[in-house]
């Protein structure tokens, strides 16, 4: 049975945690007082702790400080509930390190369903770290690889994270946190890390690097390429379902240039104007292109719509 410590100066919100989790098999420890919660700590070690953070006497912000200060308690899951919806307070409690925030009046629904998914996360890595010759190993099943990413540049990680799926290989590199490189077959750069994001059945084995890292091919910070990547992921499963089949050649309308007149012409729609003028396929565009997969599909069907590029007959 799963351990849930709730901290909360409101006995009401207390009461409506422990009616809803404990049916679903959780032990809930329930403290109307941060200090008598620390004392609860020391007996028993929860798999994740919810606390308020506006309370008499010791608030959450202090809490959650001395619960990571503790061994027991530095990797436990971390929740913070208030009445605060400002943007800033939100920001310093996910750089404290708490792993999510909300406010009050919540959905009981909600607070489990993100609970359930962070104690298994925490799962997933530790099952992870024992991935025999690999720094950390596993399913991506278990452990999205966006969550992989963000923990491994949280802690600064210098290595090589290993990926296959289907046949299909790729790799991540890491210098000092950051993500300076990226290959999924002949694709580099954000094209191969936002197409391995996507990757749902991957294994991955994250490696001390064996000798220097490649030539960077991605310079944005971490956590933007990240959250772009995701973007990205969600543009790909919207334009992937109107584009022809992948096997479709492509060929210019003869009057393209007329039919252009007054369109800003995209980077990415400019690309594949230049190969469809000298004969190819959906499939080859989406392959050689250096665009990302999402930008090259919303190309081809807004090329497409315009009567610019069309089939090859």
């Amino acid at each position: 049975m799963r351990k849930l410590l709730a901290v909360d100066d409101n006995r009401l919100i207390l009461r409506v945690i422990e009616d809803f989790f404990v049916p679903h098999a959780w032990d809930v420890t329930a403290c109307d007082d941060a200090r008598v919660a620390l004392d609860s700590l020391a007996r028993q070690v929860p798999d994740a702790i919810v606390s308020d953070i506006l309370m008499p006497g010791m608030d959450g912000w202090d809490l959650f400080d001395e619960v990571k200060k503790r061994p027991e308690g530095a990797e436990i899951p971390f929740v913070f509930l208030t009445v605060e919806g400002e943007l800033p307070q939100r920001l310093r409690g996910l750089h404290l390190g708490a792993d999510e925030y909300m406010t009050k009046p919540f959905a009981v629904e909600e607070l489990h369903a993100r609970v359930e998914r962070l104690v298994e996360r925490r799962q997933a890595l530790d099952t992870a770290r024992r991935g025999g010759d690999a720094l950390l190993a596993g399913s991506v099943e278990h452990l999205a690889i966006s969550d992989l990413l963000q923990i491994l540049s949280l802690n600064g990680k210098d290595g090589v994270v290993q990926l296959a799926q289907d046949g299909e290989e790729g790799r991540i590199d890491f210098v000092a946190g950051q993500i300076v490189h990226a290959e999924a077959g002949p694709a580099r750069g954000t094209k191969a890390l936002f197409r391995m994001l996507g990757w749902s059945a991957a294994t991955f084995r994250v490696l001390a690097r064996p000798n220097r890292p490649p030539a960077p091919t991605i310079n944005a910070a971490t956590a933007n390429v990240i959250m772009d990547g995701l973007v990205s992921l969600d543009e790909w499963g919207r334009w992937k379902e109107l584009l022809p089949p992948a096997d479709t050649p492509l060929d210019l309308a003869e009057d393209a240039r007329t039919r252009l007149h007054g369109h800003a012409v995209s980077p990415a729609e400019f690309d594949v104007l230049a190969r469809a003028k000298s004969g190819t396929t959906v499939a080859r565009v989406l392959a050689e292109s250096p665009h990302p997969d999402a930008q090259i599909a919303e190309a081809i069907c807004t090329l497409q719509s315009r009567g610019v590029v069309r089939r090859r007959i």
